[in-house]
């Protein structure tokens, strides 16, 4: 069941449920259905409506950025149904990080109930079973290198406002334009969300346990601007909110023609099983990152077929149908159709009897680094005085780079030229400035803001406990990259879901009296 607050007049009773989620993205629609599957009264309230409207979007452009600039900070967020997933890759692959608080086994039942959600075929990521699984030719390591295979989620299931929302039990109501501004604290109990919308009504929700799944940048702004019970917030005793924001990095490494153009080709294209996109990257192992002192890092091709060209077409088409642009994107296509429809046909000929992407000749190739960052406590996220249109600080991104980033991407680089055989350095055209400290780095942060309310044991460094409760407060609890206490080389989403899993299980057996 769905209800627009923009419809509902204002009311004197609290709405009442068992779970209230905040957000409903990815983490918030997957916290709600698998509640819902288990019969469990869920208030899920998403700050947008259906689709997206400026006014929501507006609420996002007054945030500002007073340390390094990050993209991230206005671009791919989103005041939608489904969030991110209106518009994200879908590209997933698992941590694998053992510095975690919580044994990197214990995700794994999870890891295939998200792959399932998504769409994705059963085949592992790890190259030796992969290659065996498929009889596919892959290297598993040479010279430090390893690889490991992503996975892309088909179009049909990366936007989950047309998967999982439309499929929520009948126990979930989704309350759309629910903008909540304040959590209410009351000894060491959250008691109520307070919401608002267009007409500037208040409305109560109150439940047993909330749940923060709405990003990392609105998760540290809400518990900082929930001030009923104290000036720094909530969970926020020992000013641990905010910090340690991180990010990825990405730089641009090569671009690489002639022959290493063509056997990068060759280890690096996507193969296709089952419908599944898998992206061959080449990680650097444990035991090279001890030797070189490097942050978690990898290498990986970008393809780019040139604009207007069939599978660019094919390429707009498909993203249309994700953001449900379709319409529209069809009349803007129309006199490419009748060719874009013989060249989908030839693609998806090519991947069910060569099992790879098929890349033109005319394709851009790039080979691009991506670095995880250090926790610094002083990169932060905190609160304008100044305010928005519902009343709401708005938010200060202080995100800080640290040397250990630039010397990881430059040692790295250096290996990769180096060490694998087939990268003839003037063919690669190498990026310079990865080799000349004197010259810049162009670098990039790749939209997958993380930090700001940390996992761990000990609540004086740390803001939620192994579990995803805010420490010392049991009835809050938080699902969002705005904990993950390292970003790893990999992607984001697919643990993130993992661990949104894992705390469905456990808020199933709290009590919610």
């Amino acid at each position: 069941m769905g209800i627009d607050l923009n419809q509902i007049a204002a009311r004197s009773e609290p709405f009442r449920s068992q779970v209230c989620i905040i957000g409903a993205g990815i983490a918030g629609l997957t916290l709600a259905h698998r509640l819902g599957r288990q019969g469990i009264d869920v208030a899920l309230l998403e700050a947008g409506g259906q689709t997206l409207e400026t006014r929501s979007q507006a609420l996002f452009v007054q945030a500002r950025n007073i340390g390094a600039p990050h993209l991230g900070l206005h671009e791919g967020r989103y005041r939608t149904l489904g969030g991110s997933s209106i518009t994200w890759g879908a590209q997933v692959l698992p941590m694998a990080d053992s510095s975690w608080p919580i044994p990197t086994e214990s995700l794994s039942p999870f890891y295939s109930e998200a792959q399932q959600l998504l769409g994705l075929n059963d085949l592992p990521f790890e190259t030796v079973p992969f290659a065996a699984a498929t009889h596919t030719p892959l290297t598993p390591e040479i010279n430090g290198i390893e690889t490991r295979l992503s996975k892309w989620a088909p179009f049909s299931h990366r936007n989950f406002a047309n998967t999982l929302a439309r499929t929520l039990p009948a126990s979930v109501t989704l309350y759309l334009h629910a903008d909540v501004t304040e959590l209410l604290q009351v000894d060491t109990s959250i008691t109520a969300a307070m919401v608002r919308h267009n007409a500037a009504t208040t409305f109560r929700f109150e439940a047993p346990h909330f749940v923060l799944a709405a990003g990392t940048i609105e998760t540290s702004r809400l518990l900082l601007a929930s001030r009923s019970q104290s000036e720094q917030g909530i969970g926020n005793a020992h000013d641990q909110v905010g910090r340690n924001f991180h990010d990825h990095l990405s730089v641009l490494a090569a671009e690489p023609t002639g022959q290493p153009r063509t056997q990068l080709l060759q280890t690096l294209t996507p193969r296709i099983f089952d419908g599944t996109l898998h992206t061959p990257k080449l990680e650097a192992t444990p035991s090279l990152r001890n030797q070189l002192h490097l942050n978690a890092v990898l290498a990986h091709l970008t393809i780019d077929e040139p604009e207007n060209s069939g599978p660019a077409v094919v390429r707009d088409i498909l993203h249309a149908r994700q953001r449900g642009t379709l319409a529209r994107t069809l009349v803007a296509h129309a006199p490419r159709l009748p060719d874009s429809l013989i060249t989908a046909a030839h693609l998806a000929w090519q991947a069910k009897v060569n099992h790879r992407r098929h890349i033109s000749r005319h394709a851009a190739v790039t080979l691009r680094l991506n670095v995880e960052q250090q926790l610094r406590p002083d990169s932060r996220i905190t609160l304008s005085p100044d305010r928005d249109a519902l009343g709401m600080p708005l938010v200060l991104l202080d995100w800080k780079i640290s040397p250990t980033e630039i010397q990881t991407l430059r040692r790295f680089a250096t290996h990769l030229r180096t060490k694998l055989p087939f990268l003839d350095p003037a063919a690669m055209n190498w990026n310079e400035a990865l080799f000349d400290d004197s010259i810049p780095l162009a670098l990039e942060d790749v939209f997958h803001p993380m930090g700001g309310a940390l996992m761990g044991a000990d609540p004086r460094t740390s803001v939620v406990n192994p579990n995803l409760t805010v420490h010392d407060i049991p009835n809050l609890h938080i699902a969002s990259a705005a904990t993950f206490p390292t970003g790893g080389s990999p992607l984001p989403t697919l643990t993130l879901m993992a661990l949104t899993l894992r705390l469905a299980d456990r808020l199933a057996l709290a009590p919610r009296s």
